[in-house]
């Protein structure tokens, strides 16, 4: 063959390969789209089913466990048809009521029984181990892990390391057994990081005397508060109620000796069926329930809850007979639950039983913490996440997303990295849409993490170093050039893709996982310095928290009749020794740039000129999936003006880190007219958060109820307090020393 020939024969085979090559490749995607599709269809069904699904035998599953095994059952599906045949195979076991057709298909005949008691979910909020301010029961069903709780809390910034010890005297009265009551300790910890929590419900003796008890707990290195108390175990319907007396607490110095902690007094929590400022109620409520002073028997504390014989405690909403939810699956399908079932229906089923004791058996381990996340535990992770929030999140209407849409990608990509790390940045590029400050993925099971010796500051689009504990190798001003060997702008946009918060907060939210790391570990960053010049430094991970960014102390003068006051450091103690010191002051300046401390509160009583009793906090009460709900528990702070009163004019510090805690009280400085606010929009996130646990083990953490302007209606979420005078560093400004923000405010009482 001539050479121009063998090129020819060549080209043309070539050709042929590569042609060949694409044709088996092009159904790939495809299919592996279809795969994602049939995933997609399982959440969709999980979530309705786990949360809504009122039959007794769904309530004895293990659902992250069943998330794994159906995201593997589904893509493992050869078509929609055999997809149809796994979710039965999985659901059918449950018991009656739902049922998966085609798309095209007729459901058959619901069921129809009706005979009290209905059996259906009722939820306030999402529950959470966070706040025992959420709950979640069945209509129709004793709770037999159900607390009423009556608690206060302390600061715990001083008791750091150290022990707590409670203690009191507890006696049950009407409908109680001793084994019912005890008292609880629990540490509160910054970002929602579960603390230490004690209780001695089950320690107590038979009979109906007065009861010693006592309850130790550890205070975290890291710890903010301390909420203490007495819980009531839930029982049946009716009245029951427990007595309470002798309460202390007490911190130990490590050498067997006991010192007390100031708490607020029992006859302060005698409010009935509310709450006072220094005590709260929580738990199932109805009328008769609260909490009473006894002068009786030495003096005690009455705490009473009630339920109703139906067994409804959270809210008021009847059991609907044969209430369904249908949802479209995709991949061909729909599905049909039932929301509300008789109680014959809702038992568990003999028939059942065996596909039960199947189905439990064929659920997989959770993954183990040291090693790569299976691909099926990956997806479970998304599924349980997505399923969470588009059911319970509260700010759908107000937040422009298709959540739908984000289930298939968002799968998709959970297959695609195996490390701790990918994952856990899959999950939080998920929650990112949410617009939550609160938003934040934890990884329970990962390395312990650290700080660096460094704090940084959004300063326009750069980040500014703000403050240094290692001035030798960082200085303030320094401005960042690279991280890791990334371009810094590369980088913030990448952190800020994975921040869940409204706009102008993302940079403040993206300074978390640019200054925490894996303990022992060492990040690179290229700084520029003001001379021009670049310096790369190596800084570990090693540090407790970032260091402290410069301010006065913590009540200073800064010019006559001027009182600096930051609300993150005061302690009640010293707005108790200096409130006739602030009460003459002729302007007050309130620095609310870093978490307020518990004292902040007492500051609001002394700004008020009367009571007020604004509704701007809102608790979902959820009776059905994708957001159903009978209406809000609404509620406020209920403050009462107290002397002295502070008549000088008042200055508000905020920035985009100002969040939660802190805008409360910003809500009432804007809607009560209490001072001049100064620097920039607040985060946009308020209100209790809630949580919950992915199968792989992180833990997602969202805003669980809706908080609004005082007028319980206008919107608050993801567009925060916007001040009334803008101010911001600047990277001179941060050089030279200078709080921009504060000359700012003090430039006002010029």
């Amino acid at each position: 063959m001539h050479r121009i020939g063998r090129r020819l024969a060549c080209s043309l085979f070539v050709l042929f390969a590569c042609l060949c090559a694409l044709a088996s490749a092009a159904p790939a995607p495809q299919a592996d789209a279809a795969r994602q599709a049939r995933v997609a269809a399982f959440a969709r069904l999980y979530g309705v089913v786990r949360y809504f699904y009122p039959g007794d035998a769904a309530q004895d599953i293990d659902w992250n466990g069943f998330a794994m095994l159906g995201a593997a059952e589904a893509r493992a599906a050869k078509d929609d048809d055999d997809l149809r045949a796994r979710l039965r195979a999985l659901f059918d076991p449950l018991g009656p009521g739902i049922d998966i057709v085609g798309e095209r298909e007729t459901f058959p005949p619901a069921p129809t029984e009706a005979s009290p008691p209905l059996v259906a979910w009722r939820y306030k909020g999402f529950p959470s181990s966070e706040s025992r301010a959420y709950a979640g029961e069945r209509t129709g069903r004793a709770v037999s892990n159900g607390y009423t709780t009556l608690g206060a809390s302390v600061d715990a910034r001083a008791l750091r390391g150290k022990t707590l010890r409670l203690r009191a005297e507890l006696r049950p009265l009407q409908a109680l057994h001793a084994n019912q009551l005890g008292l609880w300790l629990d540490i509160g910890r910054p970002q929602g990081k579960p603390g230490t929590f004690e209780n001695s419900v089950t320690n107590a003796n038979t009979g109906d005397a007065w009861q010693a008890h006592e309850v130790l707990a550890r205070v975290d290195e890291d710890a903010t508060g301390a909420g203490f108390g007495l819980m009531m175990q839930t029982g049946a319907p009716g009245v029951s109620s427990g007595g309470l007396r002798h309460l202390t607490l007490e911190v130990g110095d490590g050498k067997g000796a006991w010192r007390p902690v100031e708490t607020p007094s029992l006859r302060e929590a005698a409010v009935d069926g509310a709450s006072a400022q220094a005590w709260s109620i929580a738990g199932p409520l109805r009328e008769g329930a609260g909490a009473s002073w006894q002068a009786d028997d030495g003096g005690y504390l009455q705490l009473r809850y009630a339920r109703d014989p139906s067994g409804t405690t959270l809210f008021d909403a009847p059991a609907i007979a044969g209430k369904t939810a249908t949802l479209e699956l995709g991949a061909g399908l729909k599905a049909r639950v039932a929301l509300t079932l008789a109680d014959a229906q809702a038992r568990a089923m003999p028939a059942r039983a065996q596909a039960l004791a199947a189905l439990k058996a064929r659920l997989p381990s959770l993954p183990v913490a040291d090693r790569d996340i299976p691909a099926e535990a990956r997806q479970a992770d998304v599924i349980v996440a997505w399923s969470v929030l588009r059911h319970f999140y509260p700010y759908w209407d107000v937040i422009p997303d298709d959540w739908d849409a984000r289930l298939a990608p968002a799968l998709a990509e959970a297959r695609t990295g195996a490390s701790r790390e990918l994952q856990r940045q899959t999950l939080q590029r998920l929650i990112a849409a949410l617009q939550d400050g609160h938003g934040t993925v934890y990884d329970e099971r990962g390395p312990k993490r650290a700080s660096l010796p460094v704090r940084f500051a959004p300063v326009g689009d750069r980040w500014v170093v703000l403050a240094s504990s290692v001035p030798d190798k960082v200085r303030a001003g320094d401005v960042v050039a690279a991280v890791d060997g990334v371009p810094a702008a590369q980088e913030k946009a990448r952190l800020e893709a994975l921040a869940s918060a409204q706009p102008s907060a993302r940079p403040w939210k993206a300074l978390a996982p640019l200054t925490f790391g894996t303990r022992g570990t060492v990040r690179t960053l290229s700084l520029q310095r003001q001379d021009g010049s670049t310096v790369d430094v190596a800084l570990p991970f090693e540090a407790e928290t970032w260091p402290d960014r410069p301010r006065p102390a913590t009540i200073a003068e800064l010019r006559p009749g001027v009182l600096y006051v930051d609300l993150s450091r005061l302690k009640q103690a010293q707005l108790a020794d200096n409130l006739e010191r602030l009460a003459r002051a002729r302007a007050l300046v309130f620095d609310m740039r870093d978490y307020p401390s518990e004292a902040a509160f007492d500051v609001l009583p002394h700004l008020l000129q009367a009571p007020e009793q604004a509704r701007w906090m809102h608790i979902p009460l959820y009776t059905g999936p994708f957001g159903e709900r009978a209406g809000y528990r609404d509620s406020g702070w209920n403050l009462q003006p107290r002397t002295p009163r502070l008549r000088g004019r008042a200055l508000f510090l905020v920035n985009g880190s100002t969040i939660s805690y802190g805008e409360s009280i910003m809500g009432y400085v804007r809607e009560l007219g209490l001072g001049t606010i100064v620097g920039s929009t607040t985060c946009g996130a308020n209100g209790n958060v809630t949580d919950f646990d992915t199968p792989s083990g992180f833990n997602v953490m969202f805003t669980g109820m809706r908080v609004t302007r005082h007028d319980g209606v206008g919107r608050y979420h993801a567009l925060g307090t916007p001040p009334d005078v803008a101010a911001e560093p600047t990277v001179a400004g941060i050089r030279a020393g200078r709080d921009e923000v504060l000359e700012a405010a003090l430039k006002l009482l010029d």
